[in-house]
Formats: structure tokens, C-alpha cells, sequence
């Protein structure tokens, strides 16, 4: 079955996370996980990627999309996940974090190869999306991608060459859980096709702290990272210490870097230190 484009009204609304609180009570994300992954496994022994990079049945021995995936396992809220992807033309550039922001194609589909959701423009334009306001699946899919080199045409418009591309599959506990979506039911794993064209290295508060440096417990993920415990986490607090300076004013030595300035001595840099 070849995959058949039906686009819902409201595109965009993929990528960005719901709440938790839409959940049953009765759902049990830990044995839906394992669900999940032999969905997963059973569509990937089932599909093959073909000729016009799209992904199709197998019906006569094609080579199975599960003798070339890379598998990537995540612990999410404590859970073991599986997720799977695969590099169909590597990039040339940079590699995104899980933290950062990118310029991209897309296009979002179930496992019954419907599209739910692209970028806007899909053939003539990319779209600026930022990883940690994503859904986590996208999180840890779109790292494994290189981004690529920008071209500028005689109209001065551009486009990248060279750009990493490929497909991730998400089981539902990374994406939209028992919660579902507009054109996505519950418990319902999904895939998409991607190509990076540019990583931008974020700062999502402009405090002259990038985002990976506000990863204070290095765990990968900026989410979880609040030192003054005011409920918000530092990538998006202009004040990360609490003490009434703002972060990007705690630069004493004045190199544009407040990560390197420890006024008392005491091993904490003055931004994160509300005692110094």
C-alpha cells in the first residue's frame, strides 16, 4: 500500500506536546511501551523503503525496513522505551542536541501510512522548530541527523544541499500517549520523514547561556534544571540563582560568558551561585 497524503486541517499540531492530565487513569504506560514496541517491530518486518524513499508493503521479498533501522533506547518518567530510525543521506554539517533548535522538512504519518501533519510549504520551504518544545520523540530522533549547507540562488532566496534525511518511528510514550492528538488516535505509534537543513546552537532566554550549559545535572535534557526552584527551569529564566541580577549581568570578567565568573571562589559560578 502506497502511503496516501491526507492532511488534516490543523497543521503543526504534531510536533508539540499535550498534557499529561488528558490521560486515563487507567492506562498503564509500562505495559503499553512493550505494546508499543511490537507494533512497531511487526510494521517495520512488514515495510520496506523504496526507490522513491517513501515506505511501502512488502509483497514480493523487498529487503524489510527492520533489517535497517538503528534502534535507540530511551528511559523517559522512568519508563524503558524503544524508538527506531534511519539516515537515508547523512548531512554535512553539525549534529542537533536535544536542546537545540532547527530549520527542517517534515512530514508526520500513522502506521496505516497516513500523513497527519508537514511542515508548511513542504516542497518550497523549511520550518524553524525548537527540540524542547517537541514532542520527545523528536527529541531523540532528530540528533542521529546532520544539517547542510546552505545555497543562495541568484533570487537571493536559499535552501540547503547536503542535508541529513531519513525516518523515526515513535512509540506512543514519546509521543502523544493515551492522550492521542487531532488525527491521532491513543496508544498510537508514528513515523516520520525528516530533512535538516540547519542546527542553531539555542539560547531560549537570551541570558548568554546556551541552552546545553543550562544542563546543570548533564543529563541531556535542559527540561529538568531549575536551580532556584522558582518552577522554572533555567534554559527559560532570565535569572537562574534567584538573587535579583539577571544571568547575562553576572558576567564579571566581561567576555560575554557568565559561566566563567566564580566572584567568591566557592566552585559555583556567580549566575547560578545567589550567594557570592
Amino acid at each position: 500500500m502506497k502511503l496516501k497524503y491526507l492532511i488534516f486541517l490543523f497543521i503543526g499540531i504534531i510536533v508539540f506536546s499535550c498534557s499529561k492530565d488528558d490521560e486515563k487513569e487507567t492506562h498503564d504506560p509500562v505495559a503499553q511501551a512493550l505494546i508499543d514496541d511490537d507494533v512497531l517491530v511487526e510494521f517495520l518486518q512488514s515495510h520496506y523503503f523504496t526507490d522513491e524513499k517513501e515506505i511501502d508493503t512488502i509483497l514480493n521479498g523487498e529487503v524489510s525496513l527492520f533489517s535497517i533501522v538503528e534502534t535507540e533506547n530511551m528511559v523517559h518518567n522512568d519508563i524503558n522505551y524503544k524508538m527506531y530510525y534511519y539516515v537515508d543521506t547523512d548531512g554535512s554539517g553539525k549534529n542537533p542536541s536535544r536542546n537545540d533548535s532547527i530549520q527542517m522538512r517534515y512530514r508526520g504519518f500513522t502506521l496505516d501510512s497516513i500523513m497527519f501533519d508537514q511542515n508548511l510549504n513542504f516542497t518550497s520551504s523549511r520550518s524553524w522548530l525548537h527540540l524542547p518544545s517537541l514532542i520527545e520523540g523528536w527529541r531523540y530522533g532528530m540528533p542521529h541527523f546532520k544539517e547542510g549547507e546552505k545555497i543562495i540562488y541568484p533570487d537571493e532566496s536559499f535552501d540547503y544541499e547536503n542535508t541529513g534525511s531519513g525516518f523515526f518511528f515513535i512509540p506512543s510514550g514519546m509521543a502523544y500517549g493515551n492522550a492521542g492528538t487531532n488525527g491521532i488516535p491513543s496508544n498510537a505509534p508514528i513515523y516520520f520523514f525528516v530533512d535538516l537543513g540547519k542546527v542553531i546552537i539555542a539560547d531560549s532566554d537570551n541570558d548568554w547561556v546556551v541552552n546545553n550549559d543550562e544542563d546543570i545535572d548533564g543529563d541531556g535534557d535542559v527540561k529538568n534544571d531549575d536551580t532556584d526552584e522558582d518552577g522554572i527551569p533555567n534554559y527559560l529564566d532570565i535569572d537562574d540563582d534567584g538573587d535579583g541580577i539577571l544571568t547575562k549581568n553576572e558576567d564579571a570578567n566581561g567576555d560575554g560568558d557568565p559561566t566563567n565568573d566564580d566572584t567568591d571562589g566557592d566552585g559555583i559560578p556567580d549566575y547560578l551561585d545567589k550567594d557570592n
